[in-house]
């Protein structure tokens, strides 16, 4: 069974991505979701971690970039508990990112402690409900 979840949640992950290449961002940030719902019932921080990231560049490339960059904080965060391979390239993203908000060193700290907050309160479902609130209306 745990491995018919995993194996669930590889796939609605590697479909997400396949809609992000393919413009479809609205289908993208559902199936994303799905992926996200079974990792965090699962424990596999690692899956979640990738997830968090994808989901946080999703909002960037749509326009919500403050919530995005709040995603991939927590996609940070949880890379470095499981030292993920990729951590040094989602950091690169955040400083990227926080540069192109124009944060100050305040701001961005404020961003991680907002990031924090939402992870322990809710495992970070209202930070993805904000990025992606409305996006039905979304044309893409």
């Amino acid at each position: 069974m745990t491995q018919n979840r995993s194996a669930a949640a590889a796939t609605w992950h590697y479909l997400a991505t396949v809609d992000v290449n393919e413009g479809r961002y609205r289908e993208a940030q559902t199936k994303f979701r799905m992926a996200l719902a079974i990792q965090q019932e699962m424990g596999d921080v690692y899956g979640e971690a990738n997830t968090f990231a994808n989901l946080g560049a999703l909002a960037a490339e749509i326009g919500r970039a403050d919530a995005g960059l709040r995603l991939f904080v927590i996609g940070v965060l949880l890379m470095r508990e499981v030292e993920h391979p990729h951590l040094r390239e989602v950091e690169q993203a955040v400083e990227q990112l926080a540069y192109s908000l124009d944060y100050s060193e305040e701001e961005f700290t404020e961003a991680v402690e907002e990031a924090i907050e939402s992870y322990q309160f809710d495992q970070g479902w209202g930070l993805i409900e904000e990025a992606f609130d409305g996006m039905t209306s979304l044309a893409h």
